[in-house]
């Protein structure tokens, strides 16, 4: 049953790329990535979109590798049709739970609570770039540039152009600290496709999107945390750092999706 949802794009000007999946037996969230000036074919909404809807028809008896198998082939006709081949273009990530199978699925860096409690995903070399950018922001902070001109012009995502390519090269390649899984048309490892057993006594799910950084039990409480995070850190370079800030005009540093569901 499904407690409390919603779906928020960082900004009005933009498609949202943060998907519900609401399925009969899958229910969960994807995150379609942020576009980058080197990608081909589908934007990350238009993926997420598509990603979402199929994994919305997961069968009962369906397991994790196959869905995200199922999943890979769709995306894979869909950037061949503009052109591009896989992993060439954006990716979505996704984090669902199968309900006749008590299992949730994760492929990327999805927010899991357990009755409250987090269940971090793997590490990767994202909090590297989010790192890299936040220090070229505060060496310009302490030269004395304001906030707002840094806000607006952000030179330390410009920075970090290189690495977020470089990263983005180590997509489903299972490197140490710094591979990781989403679907983007080519194979998903499996060391990126995570299934969390849903103990018998858990109550409530909460799964995001990491437009949320701090995962919650409630959604009053996690938009609470987000807000009270964009107030005295826009540039989003406490920790944890982001490989993004709050934009001119956006309401958030980030598109976010959120569910809280009972997994009976």
């Amino acid at each position: 049953m499904i407690v409390e949802s919603a779906v928020v794009p960082r900004t009005s000007a933009a498609p949202c790329a943060d998907r519900l999946i609401l399925g009969e037996h899958v229910l969960g969230v994807a995150d379609g990535a942020t576009g980058k000036p080197w990608d081909s074919g589908p934007d990350g909404a238009a993926l997420a979109e598509a990603v979402a809807g199929h994994l919305a028809a997961t069968a009962a008896g369906t397991g994790a590798r196959v869905a995200t198998d199922s999943a890979t082939a769709l995306v894979r006709s869909l950037p061949a049709a503009a052109g591009a081949g896989p992993g060439e273009g954006s990716a979505v990530t996704f984090c669902v739970l199968h309900r006749p199978r008590r299992e949730i699925w994760r492929v990327g860096e999805g927010r899991v609570l357990l009755d409250g409690t987090p269940v971090p995903p793997r590490p990767t070399g994202e909090r590297v770039v989010a790192e890299a950018r936040a220090l070229v922001l505060r060496r310009h902070l302490a030269d004395g540039v304001p906030e707002a001109t840094l806000l607006a012009e952000d030179p330390g995502r410009a920075a970090v152009q290189e690495l977020l390519r470089a990263l983005g090269g180590l997509r489903n390649r299972p490197v140490a600290r710094y591979g990781y899984g989403a679907v983007d048309g080519q194979d998903v490892p499996d060391d990126f496709v995570e299934v969390i057993p849903v103990p018998a006594g858990v109550r409530e799910i909460t799964l995001a999107t990491d437009g949320y950084p701090e995962a919650a039990p409630t959604l009053a409480e996690a938009e609470r945390l987000l807000a009270g995070r964009l107030a005295r850190d826009p540039l989003m370079i406490e920790d944890p750092p982001e490989t993004k800030g709050l934009r001119p005009g956006a309401d958030s540093f980030d598109d976010r999706a959120y569910l809280r569901l009972s997994p009976v």
